[in-house]
């Protein structure tokens, strides 16, 4: 019951392409595009930026990127193998196969510290452990590794944020997507973490749905 039509037909639409996705991979979302828009934003003040898409799932954010940011150097990571599969996948379709480092590897953990990122981009798990059980239908067949932060939906904004600072370079921006109800929470994590320079951002519903900040 309530199968996604994304699921059912392998493709969904992101930005200005169709990417391949399956029961593995999130359906990325209308709202996940201004995320794509605040790195493009921030990237025109790099030559050639060094970006890493952190939970790449069908890797429509760092695909996207490489489509308009020709000059930039992306690496995507994700913990699921099915995953990074199929964003290898549509990379390759897409004609980015060899524009992306593609890595399996928990969060940040892969990257020995040492100022190394311009930015680093995630829209990670944020679902809460009381609003998993209130998603609709068509939400619950979607991965639960790709959905679920933890008792309070932040478990991985506080893992990333530990360790964000390690590989950022000086001034480097760190740019999430955020939960509808997260925004306050997440800009505290920020600013224990040492970021600074923080600002938010809506989504098309008014929601405060982009934090990006700089390392410190």
């Amino acid at each position: 019951m309530g199968i996604p039509d994304q699921y059912k037909t392998g493709v969904a639409h992101f930005m200005d392409f169709e990417f391949g996705v399956t029961v593995n991979t999130l359906i990325p979302r209308s709202e996940t595009e201004i995320l794509v828009e605040k790195v493009i934003e921030e990237a025109a003040s790099y030559p050639m930026p060094h970006i890493v898409d952190i939970g790449t799932g069908s890797g429509n954010i760092a695909i996207s990127l490489t489509k308009y940011l020709s000059q930039s150097k992306i690496f995507a990571l994700d913990i699921s193998i099915s995953a990074l599969l199929e964003a290898r996948r549509n990379a390759e379709r897409m004609g980015a196969g060899n524009k992306i480092t593609f890595i399996a590897g928990d969060l940040l953990r892969p990257f020995k510290k040492g100022a190394f990122f311009d930015i680093i981009v995630s829209n990670p798990p944020y679902v809460s452990e009381s609003d998993m059980a209130t998603l609709p239908d068509e939400v619950k067949h979607e991965p639960v590794l790709a959905l679920y932060g933890g008792k309070d939906g932040l478990d991985f904004y506080r893992q990333i944020l530990k360790d964000a600072s390690g590989i950022l370079k000086r001034d480097g921006a760190i740019i999430m997507e955020l939960g509808y109800d997260q925004s306050k929470n997440v800009k505290d994590l920020l600013k224990q973490n040492g970021f600074s320079s923080l600002e938010f951002f809506k989504d098309y519903n008014g929601i405060t749905r982009i934090a990006k900040a700089r390392a410190g």
